[in-house]
Formats: C-alpha cells, structure tokens, sequence
C-alpha cells in the first residue's frame, strides 16, 4: 500500500482501505494529468511525471479526487481544495512551446477587445479539421487547440478562440457531483460576441465545409 494513497482514504473516509494501491509516474501524460484503474484487490494510480516534484499534500488531493469518482462520493478535504487552488495555477507554470501565428493573431485580437489585454499567451495550436469539437482549452498544459477546419473563416476562428478563452477566465464550477462549464456568467458574456449572427454563420459554414469534405 502506497502511505499516500493509504493517508488520502483514511482522511477521506475514516477507515482504513482493504485494498492494495500502488503510485506510478509516467511521461505518457500531458500536463498534470492522473487516472486510476482498479479490481477489487488493487487500484493502480498513474500521475503524470510533472507530479513527481509536487507536495505530498496536493497528491493527497489529486488521489482523494480519485477516489471520489471510484467510490461515487462527494466528500471535501483540506487537500482537495489545496489540489483545485494548485490546478487553478498550472497555467501561470506551464512551459509555452507552442503558438501558430495565425492563432496568436486571433488571440491577441480577442484578448485586446475583450479582455482589456489581461491574458497571457498560452500554447495555441490547431487540431484536425474536426467539425464535432471545434476548440478545447486544456488546464493542465494550459493549451488552446482550434480545429483546423476553421483556417477559412477568420471571424468565425475568433469567436471559438473568445469562446476557449472565456473558459480561461471562468474555468469550471463543482456543484456536488455535477461540473458546469458553461454557467450563466459564461454565457452571458459569450453573447457579448460582436457578431451576433455568428452562431448561424458558424452553422451554414460547417454544414458547407462537410459536404465538400465528403464529396471532394
């Protein structure tokens, strides 16, 4: 049993585990990514390898986040908020090794605009021409990914980079079990957009560019 994971369960639950644990650390992941795989007998919690200089106590967080999921719980400690304050400032560290300058003329234009300038640059790369997820903003390497579909339409590029940018400045809400990414203040100042057709426009667009990536 690894004496973290056994510290995590016991402080989240009050009892000590009747299972085995065991704590790898593995260059796989990206960024500060973690999962865990388990039987009855055994759970095996993979952490990225950036984990292995962390604080114990924020591990302790990150496992007991875990086993929340594991055990289909909702209990809070002093470690997770550690944990969550800890995630919340990974971007302010993370090593920026990749920007496309199309996509950082686009976030520079929605950062000036709407943002008075405040944002730092993160890693802004473009995906496949993925017509389902048409941008992601991932906290833990703090990187804007914007498919590539949308090189053709620079308005509609930026309103998915403001959009990926709002969740930059909103991150995510926990409410019990349920994560909302999109809350109410989000939206509100989604529809802050300049161009107020765009979702239409962002519609007929793609809807075009299908047919012609199944056709051509």
């Amino acid at each position: 049993m690894h004496h973290i994971v056994q510290k995590a369960y016991i402080e989240l639950f009050q009892k000590e585990p009747d299972f085995d644990a065991n704590i790898k650390y593995s260059r796989a992941f990206k960024g500060f990514n973690a999962n865990v795989r388990y039987t009855r007998e055994v759970m095996h919690f993979r952490l990225s390898y950036q984990w292995k200089e962390i604080s114990d106590d924020i591990k302790i967080g990150l496992i007991q986040s875990l086993l929340n999921k594991v055990f289909r719980s909702d209990k809070k400690t002093m470690n997770q908020e550690l944990y969550e304050i800890f995630l919340k400032k990974v971007p302010t560290f993370s090593k920026k090794l990749e920007s496309d300058p199309i996509l950082e003329d686009s976030f520079n234009r929605m950062n000036e605009l709407y943002f008075q300038g405040i944002f730092l640059k993160p890693n802004l790369v473009f995906g496949g021409n993925n017509f389902r997820t048409l941008g992601t903003y991932n906290y833990n390497d703090d990187t804007i990914m914007i498919s590539s579909v949308l090189r053709k339409d620079q308005n509609l590029m930026d309103y998915v980079m403001y959009h990926e940018m709002l969740h930059m400045k909103f991150r995510y809400k926990k409410t019990g079990k349920r994560v909302v990414h999109h809350s109410k203040e989000f939206r509100e100042w989604e529809s802050r957009y300049h161009d107020k057709d765009v979702e239409s426009k962002l519609k007929q667009f793609l809807r075009k560019e299908r047919f012609l990536d199944i056709w051509f």
